[in-house]
């Protein structure tokens, strides 16, 4: 997952509206002399080259009985992808089997675009719990991925050092909110243009993302547990302290609203609260000394962090569920689900697969891998999570512009409340 996407608005209006979606002759999976067709759909990206790979095999160890054609969607746009995956189901032209985005799950699962998949999956108790969270809507299974990510704070070695700063290497010892704006404001320099901390105003899917540890480890949330309302919640008293709280690092300066996208890499900015990927293009700057701490947490709280990443569902347009099922566990075998996550070096969604990643139990990963396996936290499951995660993104950036905190979450709820009575 690198800078999650979220539905446009003509895909949320589409899937709003959408029923369970049969077949057609264009459609999903098919029997030709006895063996089974099966279709898949993925974003084009870093991750086809694997993908193909994958498909390769499994054809050839299924040869004759099922064979499988995977299609890599351009993303001409950011929403291409799930543009045309609602064009499909409107008519009746899914795929087998589809990828999406892990917010998108509710939405396909409630629009009949993905069914459940309870008691398909081989070795489901080796999958981390945020992933089989993710996937669940109702209380139901319907997708799983093969890998995962993260959000935490990742320092400049020296400059830390230099500062006398000595960042946690523990997950007990992570740093609170008051530790983390102290460091930030030690490590600021306004005259030689040194930024204490880095982060993305992106006010897409990334705001919601990086932002919802510090609501959730302060006891708030975005949205009902059931997903029936967002007034209260996101714009709750637990929510606005949290942002009240990021506020000041823009207010104060310690955080530049107007970074370049190497500013941290660069020496301008002494830490960066970045997703678990970053690590690999850090491996680019040799002469930056880098180390990766936990994400900051509420000083009453708990420690939480980010999670979620690409999963692969069941459409309701396949002919061949025990098929598609075949594979859909062929694709997360502990063996794919490492070459999947070697291709991005993002942490693999399979406990047993860490076992093989040593390098994920020394610093700088064993950080990243701690916050996967024990302090991992999804975003909300919800219909309307389209409208929630880009409001809220809009609502935060005019926040750290300078905006105030309750009137424009409040906003965020009026939008999203909305959109659910819509849909009711």
């Amino acid at each position: 997952m690198k800078k999650l996407l979220v539905l446009s608005t003509a895909a949320v209006l589409s899937l709003g509206t959408l029923s369970a979606c049969g077949n057609d002759d264009n459609a999903s999976s098919g029997s030709n002399d006895g063996e089974t067709k099966l279709t898949l759909w993925y974003p084009e990206g870093d991750m086809s080259p694997a993908y193909e790979e994958i498909i390769e095999a499994f054809n050839q160890e299924n040869d004759g009985e099922i064979e499988a054609e995977i299609e890599f969607i351009p993303r001409g746009n950011k929403y291409a992808y799930e543009d045309k995956v609602s064009a499909a189901a409107t008519s009746n032209t899914l795929p087998d089997l589809l990828a999406m985005d892990g917010p998108n799950v509710a939405n396909y699962a409630d629009a009949g675009i993905i069914q459940p998949i309870d008691g398909l999956v081989d070795n489901e108790d080796q999958f981390v719990e945020s992933i089989i969270k993710q996937g669940t809507f109702k209380d139901q299974l319907y997708a799983v991925g093969p890998t995962e990510s993260t959000v935490a704070l990742f320092y400049n070695v020296k400059m830390l050092e230099e500062a006398g700063i000595t960042p946690p290497k523990t997950l007990e010892e992570a740093w609170t909110w008051d530790d983390f704006y102290e460091a930030a404001k030690k490590l600021t320099n306004k005259e030689k243009g040194m930024y204490g901390v880095n982060w993305t105003l992106d006010y897409g899917e990334w705001i919601i993302y990086f932002t919802g540890p510090s609501v959730w480890s302060n006891g708030g949330s975005f949205i009902a547990e059931d997903g029936s309302k967002a007034d209260g919640y996101v714009n709750g008293p637990e929510t606005v302290e949290a942002l009240e709280y990021l506020k000041k690092f823009t207010d104060e300066g310690l955080v530049n609203l107007q970074p370049t996208p190497t500013e941290f890499e660069d020496g301008n900015a002494a830490m960066m609260l970045m997703g678990s990927w970053e690590w690999a293009k850090l491996k680019d700057y040799p002469d930056t000394e880098w180390g990766i701490t936990y994400y900051p947490k509420s000083p009453n709280g708990e420690q939480v962090s980010p999670s979620g990443d690409w999963a692969w569902g069941v459409s309701t347009g396949t002919e061949d569920k025990e098929a598609a099922a075949e594979l859909l566990n062929f694709i997360h075998t502990k063996e794919n689900v490492l070459k999947l996550a070697a291709v991005e070096e993002k942490p693999p969604a399979r406990s047993d697969a860490f076992e093989e990643l040593t390098e994920w139990d020394k610093e700088p990963l064993n950080v990243l891998k701690d916050q996967v396996l024990q302090t991992a936290h999804p975003r909300p499951s919800t219909t309307s999570y389209p409208v929630l995660s880009t409001k809220y993104g809009q609502a935060v950036q005019n926040i750290f512009l300078g905006g105030d905190v309750q009137e424009e979450l409040d906003k965020v709820a009026k939008e999203v409340d909305t959109d659910i009575e819509r849909k009711q």
